[in-house]
């Protein structure tokens, strides 16, 4: 369960400050699927990172699984990040040099699992997502769509709870994109919650529930 209340995040900007949030209330459910959509500027990704603690609201509270998160320290929030959250983004953040299934494995190389361990789970996970005849490539010997599916093995190598995906199809086809989010939503029949950050309405309308923003505020939802 995600609960946040009362969250606000203001940016100086050139002097000015810059309202991002505006004392959000939202809850998400275990197992949701949700789309925050918005234009840009109207807070959906600073939304996205403080739900992925990777940010800091500037008052209120988020709790996560009845954790109140917004005192506990740097080093108790990179392992919450590490084992309780997947993060999946646009520009796919793989290492070029290393081959899909070096970068998925790193996760487990920094939680300090045996090399026997992450084997299994690597070579698990890369053929559930579709590629176990890929996993000695480069990422520039993948298809866009191809990385993308290698990001969210990566995301969910450590089998967190939640994945946040910021524009996941943004730099793909339509071909590709509509696998990747397959991909996703299969992940989301299978328990987890799924929060996908959207400008587009076609994406957006996938999701089981639509939170629209506007101004660092939250429109009246709709099914």
């Amino acid at each position: 369960m995600i609960e946040i209340a009362g969250v606000s995040r203001t940016f100086q900007v050139g002097g000015q400050p810059v309202h991002a949030l505006r004392a959000l209330d939202l809850t998400f459910a275990d197992g949701e699927y949700a789309a925050i959509m918005g234009p840009s500027g109207s807070g959906k990704s600073t939304l996205l990172h403080i739900l992925g603690l990777l940010d800091r609201p500037d008052s209120g509270h988020y709790r996560l699984d009845g954790l109140e998160t917004t005192a506990i320290n740097e080093e108790r929030r990179a392992q919450l990040r590490r084992d309780r959250i997947g993060f999946v983004f646009q520009s796919f953040h793989l290492i070029p040099r290393l081959s899909a299934a070096e970068n998925v494995e790193l996760p487990l190389v920094l939680a300090g699992l045996a090399p026997a361990q992450r084997r299994e789970r690597v070579t698990r996970i890369l053929a559930a997502v579709g590629l176990a005849d890929r996993a000695h490539h480069r990422p520039d010997q993948l298809s866009g769509g191809q990385r993308q599916r290698v990001a969210i093995a990566r995301a969910t190598i450590m089998a967190p709870s939640l994945i946040l995906a910021d524009e996941p199809t943004g730099n793909l086809d339509r071909a590709s994109g509509r696998e990747v989010m397959e991909t996703l939503e299969a992940l989301n029949a299978q328990g987890l919650t799924l929060l996908i950050v959207t400008h587009d309405a076609e994406l957006g309308a996938r999701a089981q529930r639509r939170i629209r923003m506007d101004d660092g505020a939250i429109l009246p939802e709709s099914s």
